[in-house]
């Protein structure tokens, strides 16, 4: 009897869980990895979808990573129970048109579609000459600045989140439109101190006005440009770099962590790129006369 109690809140705790999580998730993988199965491969049928052996497989060792015992034929049905029904919540949501109508779901999956595009593209294995051949082409991208003229807007933290928030925005909103970053400061900052002094620092004096976190930071920002808010102590700074002379480069060593880092993200740029790509050109899209050409 008890046993029986168990069963019965394990399968309403799946279904929940299901209902929570899976329909986002799922729909995509649905689409993507499930049209390549076979029958062969499967271990049930739901309607025209196969649930192949390995996903079980994969799904039954998740149950038991927990249990100290062999697994029971009660835990291998649970487990094909849970993915029938995930496969029917999958169906279930697309048959209903969550795919067409529910803004969060659609921006969900074209967020699954782009992990998986992604991943992917990790698995390609970054050669040493790929990688050497990186940082020499942007060797000025690694090279902290030795010395900097800064200018600093500062929003301090209030109990007010959604405030704060708002009057970041209204900073971005003003630096996109072009205002003076002082002006900006003038009207939307907060008042900090020390000042930062208008002439060139070298780095471990700057750190002495903005501490090593926003020092570091600001060495890595091109001249000029205008940073985004940081997060540091009790608010947030943007950081205007008005001038910076470069420092030595880094030994390859010494950085190789960042320079494979940055490759990476490259190389996942340019394969979602030509991902988009392969997907326009299979597509048919059409465009009303009034549309943006």
């Amino acid at each position: 009897m008890e046993e029986a109690g168990e069963d019965k809140l394990s399968r309403r705790l799946l279904v929940v869980g299901a209902l929570a999580g899976l329909l986002i998730a799922l729909i995509a993988s649905a689409q993507i990895e499930r049209s390549t199965l076979t029958q062969s491969g499967a271990i049930a049928r739901v309607n025209d979808a196969h649930i192949d052996r390995t996903e079980y497989a994969t799904a039954l060792q998740a149950l038991l990573s927990d249990k100290t015992k062999a697994p029971t034929a009660q835990d291998r049905r649970l487990v094909l129970d849970r993915l029938i029904e995930e496969e029917l919540l999958v169906q279930r949501g697309i048959e209903i048109g969550l795919l067409e109508g529910d803004a969060s779901v659609r921006k969900a999956v074209a967020r699954a579609v782009v992990d998986f595009a992604m991943t992917r593209n990790a698995q390609k294995e970054i050669s040493e000459d790929e990688l050497r051949g990186f940082y020499a082409a942007n060797v000025a991208r690694f090279t902290p600045a030795a010395r900097l003229q800064i200018e600093r807007l500062f929003i301090r933290r209030s109990a007010d989140a959604s405030g704060d928030m708002a009057r970041l925005d209204r900073v971005r909103n003003a630096l996109r439109q072009g205002q003076d970053f002082a002006e900006t400061a003038a009207q939307f900052g907060d008042a900090v101190l020390p000042p930062l002094p208008r002439s060139l620092l070298p780095r471990k004096k700057m750190y002495d006005y903005l501490g090593p976190r926003l020092t570091e930071a600001a060495s890595r920002l091109p001249s000029p440009s205008i940073s985004d808010a940081i997060a540091d102590g009790d608010g947030w700074h943007f950081l205007r770099i008005v001038r910076s002379e470069p420092g030595a480069p880094p030994a390859f060593d010494d950085i190789r962590p960042q320079i494979l880092t940055a490759l990476q993200r490259e190389s996942d740029d340019a394969a979602l790129i030509d991902y988009l790509a392969w997907l326009k050109a299979r597509a048919a899209i059409s465009l009303a006369d009034d549309a943006p050409q």
